[in-house]
């Protein structure tokens, strides 16, 4: 074969989210090791299918069909996952498919928690979902901002930063292990709105709602003291 498995478990960040490490890599590697060594699938072309199957599982979603609008969206982020490795193994990526990726991550995030508060609302006849997913969706879309910002701002100005040379056992062992530290980010936020949420009761649901609002606003603050870190040096 012309690449190994240890060429593919290279292709992971230095810093993935825990659930792509610990669980899901047991999916995404085998699958990336069999597209970059029997198929010519471009990252392109895998990020078209995954936006694809994210379409369609918003769709059975809007309809109320829950077991294939989670299968449909489990499968589009095993896919989604899987490109960017595809794209560093092969040498490939481009700009222009980073931002197909970024847009389709977005893209599927707004249709398809749109399709599943939707569907809430006609089966509990309760508007807060609509009202609460909104929230949800903004507060999302301002952490990504906030956080571009922050990755351009080290970018271009790490020379000027600070950075301490301590490390705590739990950050050199996620670093060892290409972990975040936050054992819950993103992804896991994001697959649990899209995949458990939608099976839950009504309370339930509305208190997870709550909950992933919470952890959001969370998130800002922690962006926010970086701000206010930087500008009080």
């Amino acid at each position: 074969m012309r690449y190994k498995y240890s060429d593919i478990k290279n292709s992971f960040h230095p810093q993935e989210p825990w659930i792509n490490v610990l669980l899901l890599k047991y999916l995404t590697v085998p699958i990336v090791y069999c597209m970059v060594n029997f198929t010519n699938i471009t990252p392109n072309i895998i990020s078209v299918i995954s936006l694809l199957l994210g379409m369609m599982s918003a769709f059975f979603y809007f309809t109320g069909n829950l077991f294939f609008g989670c299968l449909l969206y489990f499968i589009s982020y095993i896919l989604d996952a899987t490109d960017g490795k595809v794209a560093r193994i092969k040498g490939n990526g481009t700009i222009y498919g980073s931002w197909v990726d970024t847009f389709i991550d977005r893209f599927n995030l707004v249709i398809i928690s749109s399709a599943i508060s939707y569907n809430f609302f006609v089966l509990f006849d309760n508007i807060y979902f609509l009202v609460l997913n909104s929230i949800f969706l903004g507060l999302a879309f301002i952490g990504w901002e906030s956080r571009y910002n922050i990755d351009y701002f080290k970018l271009k100005f790490s020379v000027n930063l600070k950075v301490s040379t301590k490390m705590s056992a739990y950050a050199k062992w996620c670093l060892k292990n290409g972990l975040v530290k936050e054992p819950i980010s993103l992804p896991e936020i994001f697959l649990f709105y899209l995949l458990i949420l939608p099976h839950l009761s009504e309370i339930l649901s509305l208190i997870s709602i709550m909950c992933v609002i919470f952890l959001l606003i969370i998130r800002l603050c922690k962006q926010q003291i970086f701000w206010l870190n930087v500008t009080n040096r």
